[in-house]
C-alpha cells in the first residue's frame, strides 16, 4: 500500500485539492522535514463535506443493524491488513516509538469488531404495563455527527468515536488535528472501500477555523472532541448554544496511589508504561504517583534507576521506549513546567533537560524527568503538563492519600496499589475518577466505558454505552383500549 501523494479534505470518498485553498504541513517529530503538505478546508468545503454527509445518511440512516456490523466488521480487516502501515503512519505524525503505534492500531481493530457485535446483538425495549398499554424504547441515529481528534493519538482515538457513531446508524465527518492529519486522513481513506460515499468524510485545517465552523454548522447534529479542557470547554459552550450534545474527553492529572503493601516492582514498571508512553503526551498520563511514607525513598530510589535506563531514541526501532515530544510549542510548555518545579522547591531527582548529540539535535527529546518531595499545591502537581515529567509525593494514611489523590480539578484516571482487596475497593470509590486501575494501569480494552469526572469532561467512549451517546432515545407508547375514556 503507497501513501497519498495529495491530501486535503475528502468529500464522498474522495480528496478535495484546489490550488486557491491555503496548505500546511506534515513534519516528523524526529528531524522537523516534511512528509508533505495538505490542504486546508474553506467554509465551502466544509458545506460540501455536510451536505455530502446529510445526502449519504438518507440510505446509511435506514440501514439495518447487521448492515452497519458488517461494514464494521470490513473495517476492522482494513486495519488488521494493514496494520505496520497505518502503524508508520502514526508514529510519522507523532513521533511515538513503532511498538506502541502497533499496539494502539491493533487495539483499534477489536474496538470495530466490538461495536460490531454490540449493534448486531442490540434489542430496543419493550415494557407491557397493566393498564393494557406498552411501551417500546428505540434508538435512532442523530444524522451527521462531527469528529474531532486529538494529535498524541489519531488513528486509536478516531476507532473509539467512528466505531459507536457508525454502529447508531450516523454519518461521520472528521476533523484531525492540524499537526497530526496524514496518519487519520490516510486512514479515513482507506475505509472507503467498505462504507458508500459520504458516510465518513473528513474535514482538515485549523481547530479556531474548520473545528469551529464544524461545530457551528446547523447540519451537524452531534460533536465528539478529545483535547485540552480549555478547548473543550469552548466547543461545550458552542454545543449549548445550539442545543446539540457533545461528549467531551478532556485532560488529566491521574493519581497512582501506591501502599507499601503493593508489588513495587510491578508498580514501577506500570508507572513507566502509563507516564511516558508517547513521551507523556496522553491525556490519562499517570504522572502524580503517591507513595507511602515507609516505602517514599526507596521507591523513589528504585524508579530513579528505572529512568535512568530508559531507552530514548529513533521511534522506528523497535528497541526504542520513547521518542521525542511532537514540536517546539510542546517542548517549550514542558520546560517550562521543568523549571517551575525546580524554582517551587520540588527536589529534580533526575532528568529536567533537552537530550542533545546525534538524533536528539534534529527533534524535541527531553529527558525524561523525575521529581521528589513535591507538594500538592505546586503547579507540576496541579496542571496538565502533557510530557515525560512524573511527581511523587508523600502520604501517611489512606485518608490522605485520598485527600491528595482527589485534590486536583481532573478525574480522568487512577490506580491503587496494595495486596489488600477491601482497601482497594474502598480507595477505588472513593477515588473522583472515570476509571480507576487496581495494581495495573492504561489498559482500556473494548466494552469498558472510557470517560471523566470533574473537568476531565462528559460522556463515555469505547463501551457499550458510547451508542446510547450516537442516538437519540425514542420511547413509543402503544394502547390496545378501545374504550372513550372520560376525560372531557
Amino acid at each position: 500500500m503507497t501513501d497519498q501523494e495529495v491530501l486535503g479534505p475528502i468529500i464522498d470518498g474522495k480528496v478535495v485539492a484546489s490550488g486557491s485553498t491555503p496548505k500546511f504541513k506534515a513534519i516528523y517529530p524526529v528531524d522537523g522535514k516534511e512528509i508533505c503538505e495538505i490542504y486546508s478546508c474553506g467554509q465551502e468545503q466544509t458545506d460540501a463535506a455536510v451536505r455530502s454527509s446529510e445526502e449519504a445518511f438518507k440510505s446509511w440512516g435506514k440501514t439495518s443493524f447487521g448492515e452497519r456490523a458488517a461494514v464494521l466488521e470490513h473495517i476492522a480487516r482494513i486495519v488488521e491488513e494493514n496494520l505496520e502501515y497505518f502503524a508508520k503512519n502514526e508514529t510519522l505524525d507523532t513521533g511515538k516509538g513503532i511498538g506502541e503505534s502497533l499496539v494502539q492500531i491493533g487495539n483499534s481493530a477489536k474496538i470495530y469488531r466490538y461495536f460490531a457485535s454490540a449493534i448486531r446483538s442490540h434489542e430496543d425495549r419493550y415494557i407491557r404495563y397493566d393498564n393494557g398499554t406498552a411501551s417500546v424504547v428505540i434508538r435512532e441515529p442523530f444524522g451527521s455527527v462531527g469528529l474531532i481528534l486529538p494529535w498524541n493519538a489519531p488513528s486509536m482515538l478516531l476507532s473509539w468515536k467512528l466505531a459507536p457513531a457508525l454502529a447508531a446508524g450516523n454519518c461521520a465527518i472528521v476533523k484531525p488535528a492540524s499537526v497530526a492529519s496524514r496518519a487519520a486522513l490516510n486512514m479515513v481513506l482507506r475505509f472507503q472501500e467498505a462504507l458508500p460515499p459520504g458516510v465518513l468524510n473528513a474535514v482538515t485545517g485549523s481547530g479556531p477555523d474548520v473545528g469551529n465552523a464544524l461545530v457551528k454548522h446547523p447540519g451537524i447534529r452531534k460533536i465528539s472532541f478529545t483535547g485540552s479542557t480549555a478547548v473543550g470547554r469552548e466547543i461545550g459552550e458552542l454545543c449549548g448554544n445550539r442545543l446539540i450534545p457533545a461528549t467531551l474527553e478532556l485532560g488529566g492529572k491521574s493519581a497512582s496511589v501506591i501502599f507499601d503493601d503493593a508489588n513495587i516492582e510491578r508498580a514501577i514498571q506500570f508507572v513507566m508504561l502509563g507516564s511516558l508512553s508517547s513521551a507523556g503526551q496522553i491525556c490519562i498520563a499517570g504522572t502524580r504517583i503517591l507513595v507511602q511514607s515507609t516505602i517514599y525513598d526507596s521507591f523513589v530510589e528504585k524508579l530513579k534507576t528505572k529512568f535512568d535506563t530508559l531507552r530514548v531514541g529513533d521511534p522506528m526501532d523497535s528497541d526504542t521506549q520513547m521518542g521525542p515530544v511532537i514540536n517546539k510549542n510542546q517542548f517549550d510548555k514542558v520546560m517550562g513546567y521543568i523549571d517551575s518545579g525546580i524554582k517551587d522547591g520540588a527536589r529534580l531527582v533526575i532528568g529536567g533537560e533537552r537530550l542533545t548529540g546525534g538524533i536528539y539535535d534534529k527533534g524535541y527529546y527531553i529527558a525524561p524527568t523525575l521529581f521528589a518531595d513535591v507538594k500538592s499545591d505546586m503547579t507540576i502537581a496541579c496542571e496538565e503538563i502533557f510530557g515525560p515529567v512524573l511527581s511523587i509525593m508523600r502520604f501517611d494514611t489512606e485518608e490522605e492519600a485520598v485527600s491528595i489523590a482527589n485534590g486536583t480539578e481532573y478525574g480522568l484516571g487512577a490506580s491503587v496499589w496494595t495486596k489488600d482487596i477491601n482497601r482497594a475497593m474502598r480507595v477505588s470509590q472513593a477515588l473522583e475518577a472515570g476509571t480507576v486501575w487496581v495494581n495495573f494501569y492504561l489498559d482500556s480494552p473494548a466494552g469498558s466505558p472510557f470517560g471523566g469526572y470533574k473537568k476531565s469532561g462528559m460522556g463515555r467512549e469505547i463501551g457499550k454505552i458510547a451508542i446510547d451517546y450516537y442516538s437519540n432515545i425514542k420511547n413509543i407508547n402503544i394502547s390496545s383500549s378501545d374504550d372513550v375514556p372520560p376525560i372531557f
